[in-house]
């Protein structure tokens, strides 16, 4: 039974991740993509479980090399890589990749968190009632 929130998609991106407390960072590469997390090809011995994470990628179907960025958290180490989870499902700083991997045709125009939220909050791509503030 699938445990995740969406579906898994194949996106091979390459990513800059950084570890909190530690001065350095690894390149690696993002394989596959869900709206609640990810898996990353990197060292797993370097990334401990429950460790924060910042992951930044410059995808290059953007225009300009724009940089994008999330917040994650390591959920379970592979013997190839890392599982992570997103601080919040489908992160702003990452929805021109969701909306590649969705073949959106919005994709690549640089609006950030295209969400598409209709009036009462709701989430016309997903069906999630947000709360509306």
């Amino acid at each position: 039974m699938e445990h995740r929130c969406g579906t898994r998609q194949k996106v091979g991106i390459t990513v800059l991740v950084r570890r909190r407390g530690w001065a350095g960072s690894v390149v690696a590469e993002l394989t596959d993509l869900s709206i609640t997390g990810a898996f990353i090809a990197a060292p797993p011995e370097v990334f401990p479980v429950h460790s924060m994470l910042r992951i930044k990628a410059t995808p290059p179907f953007l225009p300009g090399n724009t940089p994008l960025s999330c917040r994650a958290m390591v959920a379970r180490l592979g013997t190839d890589g890392i599982g992570v989870v997103f601080d919040q499902t489908r992160p702003r700083g990452l929805a021109p990749l969701f909306d590649q991997a969705s073949g959106d045709p919005a994709s690549g125009s640089g609006r950030a968190g295209s969400l598409r939220r209709g009036r009462g909050g709701r989430d016309k791509r997903h069906g999630i009632q947000h709360p509306v503030a």
